[in-house]
């Protein structure tokens, strides 16, 4: 009964929430999270040690320095998104010998649909934007839409909160 009164856009929506459930339950909370840690962990320790590491095999090759600087980012980034994944793979390891797997199932399929939920409310955002510049979109498909109001308040908030400046003891600006 309820999926007669879903127009298009909540019928899309409803396929891509349960594909980041379903993905979630598959993966795991551990897995899930580890994959967007190991992607931040991997620009962050790329950009802080590729320096370091170029010098070092500078004096091994003969490249130019730019090429020695890239190559050293990309592998950087690529060992650390590895070892990431192999301590989250390990992790999950760990909670499937000691009976927890299960929980970790769960947990992954409700952060799937967090985590779905944030970029479909970022989606929704950006065409709502564009929609105000050319009409992508009639207007009837968001008013009619029984998800849409929520998601776009939950896109609202997240970038209210995202952008506004946070202040920390000593008066550091976050």
């Amino acid at each position: 009964m309820y999926f007669r009164l879903m127009n298009v856009i909540d019928v899309v929506v409803f396929i891509i929430l349960t594909y980041g459930v379903l993905r979630g339950v598959n993966k795991g909370l551990i897995i899930e999270i580890s994959g967007i840690l190991a992607f931040a962990l991997g620009i962050l320790g790329a950009f802080k040690f590729s320096n370091l590491t170029s010098k070092f095999f500078g004096n091994l090759v003969d490249w130019n320095q730019k090429t020695i600087q890239l190559v050293c980012f990309i592998a950087l980034f690529l060992i650390i998104v590895y070892l990431t994944s192999l301590m989250a793979k390990m992790i999950t390891k760990t909670l499937q010998l000691i009976a927890l797997g299960w929980l970790n199932r769960i947990f992954g399929g409700l952060f799937g649909f967090i985590k779905w939920s944030i970029i479909i409310s970022a989606l929704i955002m950006v065409v709502n934007e564009i929609n105000t510049l050319i009409t992508v979109f009639p207007n009837s498909i968001f008013e009619n839409s029984k998800i849409y109001p929520f998601l776009a308040n939950v896109g609202s908030f997240l970038f209210d909160w995202a952008t506004e400046s946070k202040v920390l003891e000593g008066n550091q600006i976050v």
